[in-house]
């Protein structure tokens, strides 16, 4: 894939950790998806009629999840700001840390691209700290489809490419997974009147 494509997928999962508004948030994460969506259409040439299917069903990703993502924060205001643990220049410098470990202790995955092998990589890692750094349920749930996106990454740039049927599953267990989140998310506001995860820390039994 496209060198500025992949560097765009990772400076976007960067972006994302770093950002207060879940609106922009989400913003970014369609870009990114549909960053991916354009990548995997550009490798279609000179492989199956699969590549092409999967790249499709790349692209509906980039548009209907954040239309869903947008329908829940709709669904969940926040009454007051949500406050950070750490500053956003401390949460880019920790999913720095994260980027430059994956650059450099992640052997060859044998796609002949060294900077997509890391980027995908460093993009299931980056979303795994998204998850850990970020406390709203939305923001997590970001998290979860940035290691997604990574995945998906590493699966267009195989050569010969995977196979549509993989993609649609992936889509279909995403879309599962986003299903029950917002559920989720959308009854802890309903209960504590906040998307704030750290409050659940405090209910015992």
């Amino acid at each position: 894939m496209n060198a500025a494509l992949v560097s765009a997928m990772l400076g976007l999962g960067l972006a994302v950790i770093m950002v207060r508004r879940r609106s922009v948030a989400i913003l970014l994460l369609a870009a990114q998806s549909l960053v991916l969506s354009i990548g995997a259409l550009s490798l279609t040439g000179g492989r199956s009629g699969d590549s092409l299917v999967a790249s499709f069903v790349l692209l509906s990703k980039a548009i209907v999840l954040p239309l869903l993502l947008y329908a829940l924060i709709r669904r969940t205001r926040e009454v007051r700001l949500v406050v950070a643990t750490t500053s956003p220049l401390m949460r880019l410098l920790g999913a720095g840390a994260v980027v430059l470990c994956a650059v450099t202790l992640v052997p060859p995955l044998g796609l002949g691209d060294a900077h997509t092998e890391h980027a995908a990589v460093a993009l299931v890692l980056l979303g795994i700290t998204i998850v850990v750094a970020r406390r709203p349920v939305l923001f997590q749930l970001l998290g979860l489809i940035v290691a997604e996106n990574g995945l998906s990454l590493l699966a267009v740039s195989v050569p010969g490419g995977l196979s549509y049927v993989i993609e649609l599953g992936a889509l279909f267990d995403l879309a599962l997974i986003v299903t029950v989140a917002a559920a989720f998310a959308h009854r802890i506001h309903s209960q504590l009147g906040t998307g704030d995860s750290e409050l659940l820390r405090g209910l015992r039994d």
